[in-house]
């Protein structure tokens, strides 16, 4: 989950590397504190490596709900088809999946820039909650089928919709279940082995159906995002949509260039109240450090904004 406005907090002074996790691991246990958080976990790696980690109520390896940060998931499984030449970025949903209007883009949808609206899987997901069924077919054919959006094509404007109809199209090209697809294609290759569709939100797998591990989604993070990775080695091949403030969404990131590299960021939230409430971020700073945090709580946007400052001056200050 995000809005046009995430700016991750950064600043100019050079890093003081060997200090970066103590401060980091003070930072969140007072954040976590200032939210009343019960459960959190926060992963720190440098680089590739994994450096420690923090666990206040859980256990660091608890596979946790990533809500949306499993979107970047889903966009791997799609660079995945490109990159084997089965689709391209001006592929359509139409195409692939056989209705809906013409000229939605794969470049589109992964930049919530395909002018679809309103999600409608905001009214849809508490009554698909604790269902493990994919119901990403559901939503792409409300989305698809809806006469008149009230998107404007071209314009970031996030969406769940337009990650549900990626998972459609990725379950009817390959003929597999989106799942199974990109837990093979992506996970698999990234080392991950904790990942699983979760049997509370597994309904909303394309865009927030996700479980596993903070530290095995830093490694998925690391595997993808980094200097090696198919999409941090080379941003600028990938569809990108102008959020403002000089931040772009592109493949399941938000980013924005930094120093001559890129930083990587996005939240998470599942807001059921007494029923489910987990929250996540992950960003990865200057191809030099990642954290991965989850939490057990429905936050609003200035207690999300305020993780994001308190982890970014830590490393940064």
């Amino acid at each position: 989950m995000i809005r046009a406005v995430v700016i991750a907090v950064l600043f100019a002074a050079p890093m003081a590397v060997a200090d970066v996790p103590a401060r980091l691991d003070q930072a969140f246990r007072g954040w976590v504190e200032d939210v009343g958080a019960q459960a959190a976990v926060m992963t720190v790696w440098e680089g590739g490596t994994h450096n420690s980690d923090v666990a206040i109520g859980m256990s660091a390896d608890t596979a946790v709900e990533l809500a949306s940060l499993g979107k970047a998931i889903t966009a791997l499984c799609v660079t995945d088809l490109i990159d084997k030449g089965i689709w391209a970025a001006e592929t359509t949903s139409s195409g692939v999946l056989g209705y809906g209007p013409d000229g939605i883009t794969l470049a589109r949808l992964m930049t919530h820039s395909a002018g679809l609206g309103p999600d409608q899987t905001q009214s849809d997901m508490p009554r698909w909650l604790d269902t493990a069924e994919d119901r990403s077919d559901d939503a792409a054919q409300q989305a698809l089928r809806r006469d008149g959006q009230s998107g404007l094509s071209g314009s970031f404007s996030y969406n769940n919709e337009n990650y549900a109809i990626l998972g459609a199209m990725i379950a009817a090209e390959t003929g597999q279940s989106y799942a199974a697809y990109c837990k093979a294609a992506v996970l698999d290759r990234a080392g991950v082995t904790t990942a699983q569709i979760s049997p509370r939100t597994g309904s909303m797998a394309a865009w927030g159906g996700w479980q596993m591990s903070v530290q095995d989604y830093a490694r998925f993070m690391h595997w993808a995002y980094g200097p090696q990775g198919i999409i941090g080695s080379a941003p600028q091949n990938w569809p990108q949509a102008a959020m403002g403030g000089g931040a772009f969404y592109g493949a399941g990131m938000t980013q924005r260039a930094f120093r001559g590299s890129m930083n990587y960021w996005h939240f998470g939230l599942l807001c059921f109240p007494e029923r489910m409430t987990a929250g996540s971020y992950a960003v990865r700073w200057q191809e030099k450090w990642s954290v991965v945090v989850s939490f057990d709580r429905c936050l609003d946007w200035d207690q999300l904004f305020a993780l994001d400052a308190a982890l970014a001056r830590a490393v940064f200050q």
